[in-house]
């Protein structure tokens, strides 16, 4: 029993001399075997350069992420990991993630679209409308897109402006309306989007009822909602 207890006990000292020696001899000597470095900052350098600074420190710069920034330039770098003044041990691994610029969007192809269309379209993609300015057009139906400031397929970013050319129709001009009376014009009146104003009875030769003056006069371009003025023969 008592050469037992001796044999316990003999263990149970290795044991705890073992423990001593692991903490206080061994791990420390492990732990130090590296050298503690301060990381440098590598923030909005290029990532070559990045890479090459962290070598020379004894760490190692890995790119993990790629992404859009709208403020760090292309190539530079956006966020590392361990942050700047960290103390690591050499040979430590660099997160590192690099910008990809600002995000480029093409303008879309929005001609003969109808303008309300196209602007829910564009505000989508994150452009704003500058503005909509209206001209006429023989080929691109009123109220619908003929083209885009800039142009189809132009790469932009988020936020940047385009402005919308809408058609108005075709360049109108105003008919000759004498010799008609008020029924037989109003329907190409209206056709033209053209709206009759005021009506004069005047004095003159030929069938009453009939417009004897006009105006705007015969060939003169309109707008779609000018007001025609006329005078017919009492």
């Amino acid at each position: 029993m008592k050469k037992t207890l001796v044999y316990i006990g003999i263990i149970m000292l290795f044991f705890i001399i073992g423990v001593v020696v692991a903490n206080f001899i061994i791990m420390p000597l492990v732990v130090q075997r590296g050298k503690v470095i301060s990381v440098p900052n590598v923030v909005h350098m290029t990532m070559d350069n990045a890479i090459a600074e962290l070598g020379k420190r004894d760490l190692e710069g890995i790119v993990v992420e790629r992404r859009f920034d709208p403020i760090v330039e292309q190539g530079r770098i956006i966020i590392q990991d361990p942050l700047p003044d960290t103390r690591v041990k050499s040979g430590r691994l660099v997160n590192l993630t690099v910008s990809l610029g600002p995000e480029t969007i093409r303008v879309p192809f929005l001609i003969g679209i109808d303008a309300d269309k196209a602007e829910l379209i564009i505000k989508r993609l994150g452009f704003i409308i500058d503005a909509v300015d209206y001209q006429h057009s023989d080929t691109v139906s009123m109220n619908k897109v003929i083209a885009t400031i800039p142009v189809t397929e132009t790469e932009m970013r988020k936020g940047d402006g385009v402005t919308l050319i809408v058609s108005k129709g075709p360049i109108l001009k105003m008919p000759n309306l004498g010799g008609m009376t008020i029924e037989q014009a109003q329907p190409m009146l209206d056709s033209m989007g053209l709206m009759l104003g005021e009506v004069k009875e005047v004095d003159g030769s030929g069938t009453a009822g009939t417009i004897l003056i006009q105006d705007p006069a015969p060939d003169q371009v309109v707008e779609r909602g000018d007001s025609i003025t006329i005078m017919i023969i009492k």
